[in-house]
C-alpha cells in the first residue's frame, strides 16, 4: 500500500498519540483532504466542483487501499480488514472478533454506509462519510474539507437516522439526474 491520502488518513486516525491526546481533552490538529487546495480562496461557484472531486479523491483512496478483489468498492470483508488495520495501529493489538456482538456491531456500520444494498461501499457512499466526518465537526454545519479527530472516531456510525444522512450527502455531492 502507498502512502496516498487514504492511507495517510488513516495513519491520522489510527494514531495512538492522537488518540490519547484527544483522551486529555488536547487539540488534534484536523485532517485536510482538500489538501491541494486553499479552499477559502475558491471561486463560490467552483466550490462545490473542488470539494465533490476532493472527497471522491479521499474516498477512492480509502477503498483502493482495502480493495482487495480490485472492483473499486468495498465488501464486508475488505471493512473488517480495514476496521481491524485501524484498531491494531491505534492500541497496538489485535481486535477480538469472536468477542459477542463485535460482528454484529462491524456488520450493522458497514450496513449504515452501503446506501443502495448491494454489499458493498462504493466510491459515491464512501464520498459520502467523508463528507459526514467533515460537516459532523464544524458547529457551523458548513463543510470545508476538515475533519476533526473526534469525529473521524466518535460519529456514531451505528445511529438508526445515519443512512438518511448519509443519503441526504451523497445526493448533495452527486445531484441525481432527471
Amino acid at each position: 500500500m502507498t502512502n496516498n491520502i487514504g492511507m495517510r488518513f488513516e495513519n491520522w486516525a489510527a494514531s495512538n498519540e492522537n488518540y490519547q491526546k484527544m483522551l486529555a481533552k488536547k487539540p488534534v490538529e484536523q485532517f485536510n483532504f482538500v489538501e491541494k487546495t486553499d479552499f477559502s480562496k475558491t471561486a463560490p461557484e467552483n466550490k462545490a466542483k473542488v470539494y465533490t472531486e476532493a472527497v471522491q479523491n479521499i474516498a477512492s483512496s480509502r477503498i483502493s487501499n482495502y480493495d482487495a478483489n480490485k472492483n473499486q468498492k468495498m465488501e464486508f470483508d475488505e471493512y473488517v480488514t480495514e476496521q481491524s488495520n485501524i484498531y491494531k495501529k491505534t492500541f497496538n493489538e489485535e481486535i477480538d472478533l469472536s468477542i459477542p456482538g463485535m460482528m454484529k456491531m462491524l456488520r450493522g456500520i458497514f450496513n449504515n454506509c452501503d446506501l443502495n444494498r448491494d454489499g458493498s461501499i462504493d466510491n459515491k457512499e464512501m464520498s459520502a462519510v467523508f463528507a459526514y466526518m467533515d460537516k459532523a465537526d464544524n458547529k457551523e454545519g458548513l463543510i470545508d474539507g476538515k475533519i476533526a479527530y473526534e469525529s473521524a472516531i466518535g460519529t456514531n456510525w451505528g445511529h438508526p437516522d445515519m443512512p438518511e444522512v448519509l443519503q441526504m450527502l451523497k445526493d448533495f455531492l452527486f445531484p441525481p439526474k432527471n
